[in-house]
């Protein structure tokens, strides 16, 4: 419903792979993990979690545990219906068609976790997406969380995605809005900030935009 039918464009970029980061950059939220505890009554102790974990008294797969077990019951249509209800970022889907009609994969990458993430990389005919999984039976939340992007972890995973697609990394767009972007921006030649979140992130960008409008003509100008 939202696209548009694809055009072939004949620009020839060195662009050959986008990553992309998904909440703050695709989808206007942030920060889905406290969405969740906003809507279900656990912001308190969502933010005693995260607070532990960014003060060393637990591991980020423990903070995981404990944000996935603070929804443990609830329904995942439910889960869904919230995180489907959120603003896109302006300009995500004009990016979607305008990289299906360049040839360039979209890969997504995110800290945060499957039931939102795999919507969204479906919306934007993503070639892959990795993130977290939350883990889910007949329907419901389990309780338990496998960390796939860890805090902080981005970079090695950059790395891997460049060897199994063949891309050079001469040849890859970075996208991202916070501080943990910034090692994903180490891994390629081109980094756009969107949305940024702190001065460090747009220091280290080619270009910082408000939204995703743009970015088709920074690639096909490199």
């Amino acid at each position: 419903m939202h696209h548009s039918k694809s055009t072939e464009v004949t620009v020839t970029s060195t662009v050959a792979l986008v990553i992309l980061d998904v909440d703050g950059v695709l989808k206007k939220i942030a920060d889905p993990y406290s969405l969740l505890h906003q809507r279900f009554d656990s912001l308190e102790a969502g933010r005693a979690h995260f607070n532990a974990f960014r003060t060393g008294q637990i591991t980020y797969h423990e903070f995981a545990q404990l944000d996935a077990w603070s929804w443990r019951g609830r329904s995942v249509d439910e889960v869904k219906s919230i995180l489907r209800s959120t603003p896109w970022t302006p300009g995500a889907f004009e990016l979607a068609d305008g990289l299906r009609a360049r040839g360039i994969p979209a890969i997504l990458l995110s800290s945060g976790f499957d039931i939102n993430v795999e919507d969204i990389a479906a919306e934007m005919h993503a070639a892959e997406y990795h993130c977290n999984i939350l883990h889910r039976d007949r329907g419901r939340i389990v309780g338990s969380m496998t960390v796939q992007v860890p805090w902080g972890g981005k970079g090695p995973i950059v790395q891997e995605i460049l060897r199994r697609w063949r891309v050079d990394p001469a040849q890859a767009l970075a996208v991202g809005d916070s501080d943990t972007d910034i090692l994903t921006f180490n891994e390629v030649e081109h980094a756009i900030a969107v949305r940024a979140r702190s001065e460090a992130v747009i220091q280290a960008a080619d270009l910082a935009l408000p939204d995703l409008h743009g970015i088709l003509d920074f690639i096909d100008q490199v």
